[in-house]
């Protein structure tokens, strides 16, 4: 490795923590509704394929309540959603377990925040189960190394009950997320969000 590059990849080593696991308290909090319930247990999560799955118009002559159906934007800005336990996948061993809990609560805080941004009238809940339920599975895609040049996937799933999976991802370079620094979760789920219908 060239010597140029070595105290680029320390720094990149000792900040990739911090990336998702120091948003929150350095911005200030998005006023969010939040309906506490029990929690339940996720459901199983599917593979994602890279691109927006699109979902497919109801049958003629089906009747469909806002809580039913596919995942259209009328559908999505009123709904009520449920954060699920965000997932690491790929090089997970970059992030310390003394972070790793960091990084997951910053996942879960921050996509609510973005979906929030996003639907300022959807609402909250901690119940997987409640009726009309959107959940969403936060994911990230972690690089095989800390290298200037490699990319960090992150991804949403949303499911609901009589639609097909919709799921969102992209990916970010490395270098892009780093310079955004404090705020490199935001603005990750951000990104996603502006995705959604």
């Amino acid at each position: 490795m060239s010597h140029r590059l070595r105290p680029a990849m320390m720094v990149l080593s000792l900040l990739f923590p911090l990336f998702f696991g120091a948003v929150s308290a350095q911005t200030a909090p998005t006023p969010i509704q939040t309906t506490p319930l029990p929690a339940a247990q996720p459901a199983p999560v599917q593979p994602s394929p890279a691109s927006p799955v699109p979902t497919p118009a109801p049958p003629a002559g089906a009747a469909t309540s806002p809580s039913s159906g596919p995942l259209s934007r009328e559908r999505l800005q009123a709904a009520t959603y449920v954060i699920l336990p965000p997932v690491v996948q790929g090089n997970a061993s970059l992030i310390g377990s003394s972070d790793m809990q960091s990084v997951l609560g910053a996942m879960a805080r921050d996509s609510q925040g973005a979906i929030h941004r996003r639907y300022p009238g959807a609402h909250f809940t901690d119940d997987a189960n409640a009726p009309g339920v959107i959940r969403v599975t936060p994911q990230m895609l972690a690089p095989s190394a800390l290298v200037p040049w490699a990319n960090i996937g992150a991804s949403w799933v949303f499911q609901a009950q009589g639609a097909p999976d919709l799921v969102l991802q992209q990916n970010f370079s490395l270098w892009t997320v780093y310079l955004h620094r404090a705020e490199a979760a935001n603005f990750v789920f951000d990104q996603l969000a502006q995705r959604l219908p």
